[in-house]
């Protein structure tokens, strides 16, 4: 049995990473050795998707599952009740609060995660950066681009992103990056969880 399941997992793997390399190759177009200066320019759209990736993918996680917990809280209910706790008119309302193309934003949800002592103001503010990280990444192509307003033509330009003061494009940062939000998210898991 082992052996089929392990077997299955090569075989997934094999599938993904092929899957991935014509992704790649399509998108990027990084293997063409006419033209290095196209291969340059994609390389570094290739790394500002990677990071975007990064910030996108742990605001989302954080968003997901503060909305649960929210109402989990607000509907008194645990995790596994939730589905049958939401189908009641009011549950569905605050569900369409919350959830949704017409629900309340990432800053008001954080409020409410406040006001209901599911998230501390440290943790808020901390939540409330990761947010404007994801609006520059949502809103900019190309991330590793200087910010000019405000400063003089001599002035050093800090890049787009960036987290407590660094480049976010820089692996040690991404890694302290990746570890403060990780942690967040785990402390909302556990009280998903409770």
């Amino acid at each position: 049995m082992k052996s089929n399941k392990s077997r299955s997992v090569e075989a997934k793997i094999t599938r993904l990473t092929h899957e991935i390399a014509e992704i790649d190759d399509f998108f990027y177009n990084i293997n063409d050795e006419r033209d290095r200066e196209q291969c340059a320019g994609m390389l570094e759209r290739k790394r500002d998707d990677m990071v975007r990736s990064c910030v996108l993918q742990l605001h989302t996680a954080i968003e997901d599952i503060l909305t649960e917990t929210i109402l989990c809280f607000a509907l008194e209910a645990k995790p596994e009740e939730l589905g049958r706790k939401m189908r009641g008119s009011s549950a569905q309302a605050l569900g369409n609060m919350f959830v949704g193309e017409r629900s309340i934003g990432f800053i008001m949800k954080l409020n409410f995660a406040v006001a209901l002592h599911i998230l501390n103001k440290k943790s808020k503010d901390r939540l409330v950066e990761l947010n404007k990280l994801r609006n520059r990444c949502s809103h900019n192509w190309l991330l590793k681009a200087s910010v000019r307003r405000g400063k003089r033509p001599k002035q050093k330009k800090p890049p787009l992103l960036m987290y407590r003061g660094r480049d976010l494009h820089k692996v040690i940062v991404l890694e302290d990056f990746t570890h403060e939000y990780g942690a967040i998210y785990l402390k909302l898991f556990g009280k998903y969880c409770k």
